[in-house]
């Protein structure tokens, strides 16, 4: 259970960013081995204008700095073209488009792989790829995660889930809770599922040919779900999102024990899988 909920709960924790939040990554595989990599982000209103003020407010001097539109800035082609170089050898930008999800804006970019033996990625690593710099702002606490890897040869895939030992060590200490909200207020649960109710992330791969076999934990039809997270689903858990505030980033294997039992999340336990194609 600890590999792959790393990831996410280092985003969560490095981005802390209230409702309509949410980013689906998806790997589509075909037979010869190459394939493409989906990136679908989407901001709701709320959080776009946040952002978009923050990164004004850090940049600008007395007379402030033009507004950003994070939205913009996700659909950015220079930001997608960086952000493949990331990726792996090979791995380039096929398109880039501005999307609208049930009034939550953002942007769709595909990446094509040649070879997916030289792809490298990590749950939600694009979202924070994309997002506007706001010079002065803290570093992020969140260790940075190592990166899922694929081997593929002969029509059979094998992924290998990151070890959260090998994670970096956050550049400044959390504070542990400091100026956080009193989550044990009873008038604080339904304030803290309107901020971050609506934030869904996952990590899945669409094997195009179909699965023939596979050892992964959670499959539908020809899709292999390595890590998904519906804070909505979590948070109708009283419990829950205080265990996620609480958990030590210092004790992996124990933080994500308290993950297991958790309504909405689905996260791959085993170090590594094989997927035989089709």
């Amino acid at each position: 259970m600890k590999r792959l909920a790393l990831p996410i709960v280092s985003l969560l924790a490095a981005l802390a960013l209230p409702s309509c939040l949410q980013q689906a990554t998806t790997v589509h595989l075909n037979k010869d081995g190459s394939g493409t990599l989906v990136e679908e982000t989407t901001l709701g209103a709320q959080v776009g204008a946040m952002l978009g003020g923050l990164a004004a407010g850090f940049g600008g001097d007395q007379g402030g700095a033009p507004a950003i539109d994070p939205a913009k800035e996700l659909a950015s082609p220079d930001k997608a073209k960086a952000r493949a170089a990331t990726l792996g050898k090979g791995v380039t930008v096929d398109k880039v488009e501005a999307i609208e999800v049930n009034g939550n804006k953002g942007a769709r970019i595909t990446y094509r792989f040649a070879d997916i033996n030289q792809l490298q990625l990590s749950a939600g690593s694009g979202m924070q790829d994309a997002m506007p710099k706001m010079p002065g702002a803290p570093e992020a606490a969140a260790p940075k995660a190592e990166p899922t890897t694929f081997k593929y040869a002969d029509g059979l895939l094998t992924i290998t889930n990151p070890d959260p030992g090998k994670a970096q060590a956050p550049a400044k200490a959390p504070d542990n809770g400091a100026g956080a909200p009193d989550f044990d207020n009873e008038q604080m649960a339904p304030m803290v599922k309107q901020m971050l109710g609506d934030m869904k992330i996952s990590l899945k791969v669409v094997i195009e040919p179909g699965i023939a076999s596979t050892t992964a934990t959670h499959v539908t039809g020809n899709t292999v779900t390595l890590a998904e997270m519906d804070m909505g689903k979590v948070l109708d858990n009283p419990d829950a999102f205080k265990k996620l505030q609480g958990m030590d980033q210092k004790d992996p294997a124990k933080a994500m024990e308290a993950f297991k039992d958790f309504k909405g999340v689905k996260m791959e336990s085993k170090k590594e899988i094989t997927i035989k194609l089709k």
